[in-house]
Parts: structure tokens; sequence; C-alpha cells
């Protein structure tokens, strides 16, 4: 079995940096004062920071593929000022085990699996045709409680210099004007953490399928909308999509979140 390791020590500018990358400034990432009265007590790495370490790993044990298909668990907050310990390994030709533990105990705080797309071709659409088309949005107040159906949207583009900035940060350098998946998965967790649950949500589990790549440069639209509520013990379903300037479904899927420290 082929596996990359790495050690990897997060600091509180890492997670500054890919907070201004991603536009995902949730205050449990950023702002120590917040963090400290959440249930983690300090501030804690972005998912898709994680997400982003663990691609590049994937990229240099696989050069040239592109992700189809992934799912994440945050099993455990990843701190800054800890060695934590990033592993990618080989499963079979087109799947990936991922794990990220601290190097100091061996807990486990992510774990995973990444499904690789073909070299060549692209990846079909295998999800129901009624998913491709775009939701109308619902922005909530403030303070309204939490709903099924509730929805937010964003729409960016990203550019060659925010690629540089991921690469910097442990990503793989993706093919030419092409976005690397965890900067869509990012999209994502930004509405997640700064509109819908909201400042202070937690990341859990996150499942995506990748149709086909993003461009550099081009409008993309991401949504999340709620399909699951267990409010009894504080989590949140909800479906993740985004499309590109001609309204084509490009990535969808869906995460679980922890909304007891949600600020609402």
């Amino acid at each position: 079995m082929t596996r990359f390791i790495i050690e990897r020590t997060f600091s509180q500018r890492d997670f500054d940096r890919f907070a201004r990358l991603s536009g995902d400034a949730n205050p449990i990432h950023v702002d120590a004062g917040f963090a400290a009265r959440t249930r983690f007590g300090r501030t804690v790495a972005h998912g898709v920071l994680l997400e982003t370490v663990l691609r590049g790993l994937a990229g240099q044990l696989v050069p040239g593929r592109r992700v189809a298909e992934q799912a994440l668990r945050f099993a455990a907050p990843t701190y800054a000022d800890e060695p934590m310990r990033f592993e990618v390994w080989r499963e079979d030709d087109n799947t990936l085990g991922l794990n990220v533990t601290r190097a100091a105990d061996g807990t486990l705080t992510c774990d995973g699996r990444m499904t690789l797309a073909e070299a060549a071709a692209p990846l079909p659409d295998l999800l129901p045709a009624l998913s491709s088309v775009a939701q109308p949005a619902v922005t909530p107040a403030p303070c309204e409680p939490l709903r099924l159906g509730m929805s937010a949207v964003l729409t960016r583009s990203y550019s060659a210099h925010d690629v540089a900035e991921y690469t910097a940060l442990g990503g793989h350098a993706p093919a030419p004007d092409t976005v690397p998946e965890p900067l869509i998965g990012a999209l994502f967790s930004t509405l997640l953490g700064m509109e819908l649950p909201g400042l202070g949500t937690n990341y859990l589990k996150q499942e995506t399928r990748h149709l086909r790549p993003a461009r550099l440069a081009e409008s993309l639209t991401a949504q999340v909308e709620i399909t699951g509520l267990r409010l009894e013990k504080n989590l949140v379903d909800l479906a993740t999509r985004c499309h590109d300037a001609q309204d084509r479904l490009i990535a969808e899927g869906r995460a679980l979140v922890y909304v007891r420290d949600v600020a609402r």
C-alpha cells in the first residue's frame, strides 16, 4: 500500500490566511474571545484547510487526477500550534484513504475517502436531473429560528492569485485555469459559517461530488439548504450545490453541522 505522510503545525496566521482566501471568517477560526466561549475553548482550523493539505498530498501520490467524490468527517478539533500528522494512502486505482491525527497522542481529528476521476474523461452527471435546477434563495433574518427549506447563496470567482495562496497553504497545483476542488468546498464552508446556520457553526461531516471542473475567473454560485433538523441534538443537515456561469451543476453534496455555539 502506497502511503504519503507529512507533519504540519498550523499557526493562527494560517487560520487567518485561509479565512481571507475563502471568505470564511467564522469566529471559531479567527476570534479567540468568541472561540473561548465555545465547546472548543480556542480557535480551530477550518475543515477545508485540512482538506487543502490532504488534497495536496493526494496530488503528490496520484498526479494529474481530479477528485470525483469525497467524504470527510471531523471527529475532533484541530488547534493551532499542535503538530498534526496528515496521511493519504491508495486503497485501489481510484480510491484514496485520508487521516489527520495529533502527532502527540494519535487523536483522530479528520478522516475520510477521496475517489478520483478517470484521468482523461469528465465525470458524468450521476445526480438526478432535478438537482441541477437552482433553487430560489431564502435569506434568513438575523434571529429567525432555523427551519426546513431555509437556504443561503453566494456568488464569487477565483483568480490565479487565489490559487497561488491555496497552494502556499498546502494545496496541490491544479490543471491550468481550473479551480482546485477544496475551493469549491470553501464556498459551502463560508455559507455555513457566515450565513446559515451562521457564526459559530461547527462542521461535522461533508460529502461532495465534483461533476465537472470549475474555471478560473468564472462566476460560481454556491447554495446551502436545510434538509434536516435535529435541534434536540444541536444538529442540522444541509444540501450543498454549486453552479457555474452557464448554470450547470458542477458540485453537489451534503453537510452535517453542529449548532450549539451558533450566535442567533
